[in-house]
């Protein structure tokens, strides 16, 4: 009972901290809270902008997971990424191009489409097709992707979501072409080989601070410093615990008993 006691305190304390800190974030005068620099993220405006100045499309991935498994959460960042990057390349002469291994993926994707053009009164420009499944299974979506990237009115590709290790397979297609690729992946295998080959990799938990990093709005900011600071807390309760016990054990060695 005590277990389930702390991490409901830990909850409460962590969704009060986002709280304040997206209210003190929202005050006239207040100093942006700051965010260390990810180069795959510095990159995104330079990558869409080109492709908007060469009248030439971005491709945008959401991996290969599926909706209502494991993989969710990072499908989902892929999903709100694609909306704040679509607000600014459905501009082009050409739409972004959606593809997924997910039916639900890909038609979470084409509402997302349908909204960016709506919120831009051009609803006509919207293109049913511009969200796809390529592939059904892992290693069939990573070999579609193969034949999307080399196409010649593709100017880069952003991949954020769940992918294995056919990720290899886009990144080396778009080294081929010429085009930059900024990737992340929720899976380890996939990172090691997104970080050896892709132009500008996400690491870790980079891949869920999409949000705050591209749209700014306070509560994503805030929920990113909170969770540092949480960590902070969580790490520094380990070691004084582990210094504890060390002590413990060594006076224990002498005779004498901590409580």
């Amino acid at each position: 009972m005590t277990q389930y006691l702390i991490g409901f305190l830990v909850a409460v304390f962590f969704a009060g901290l986002i709280f304040v800190l997206s209210l003190l974030a929202r005050q006239k005068g207040a100093k942006p809270l700051g965010l260390r620099q990810i180069d795959a993220y510095e990159s995104l405006p330079a990558t869409v902008g080109a492709a908007v100045e060469t009248g030439r499309r971005i491709h945008i991935s959401v991996g290969a997971g599926a909706i209502g498994e494991v993989s969710t959460p990072a499908t989902l960042t892929g999903l709100s990424v694609l909306d704040q990057i679509a607000s600014v390349a459905a501009i082009s002469d050409k739409p972004p191009i959606v593809t997924t291994a997910d039916g639900v993926a890909m038609l979470l994707a084409q509402d997302i489409l349908r909204g960016v053009y709506k919120r831009q009164n051009a609803p006509e420009e919207y293109d049913g097709l511009a969200a796809q499944v390529v592939g059904l299974s892992p290693l069939g979506y990573g070999a579609a992707l193969t034949g999307v990237i080399p196409d010649d009115s593709v100017a880069g590709t952003v991949l954020m979501g769940s992918v294995g290790q056919e990720a290899v397979l886009m990144t080396e297609a778009g080294q081929r072409a010429k085009t930059p690729t900024v990737a992340g992946s929720d899976q380890p295998a996939a990172q090691a080989l997104l970080f050896a080959t892709a132009d500008h990799p996400l690491v870790g938990e980079d891949l869920f601070a999409g949000n705050a990093y591209i749209n700014r709005r306070p509560e994503h900011l805030a929920s990113l410093r909170a969770q540092d600071w949480m960590r902070l807390l969580i790490g520094g309760g380990i070691v004084l615990v582990v210094l504890y016990q060390t002590a413990k054990a060594l006076l224990a060695s002498l005779g004498v008993a901590l409580p």
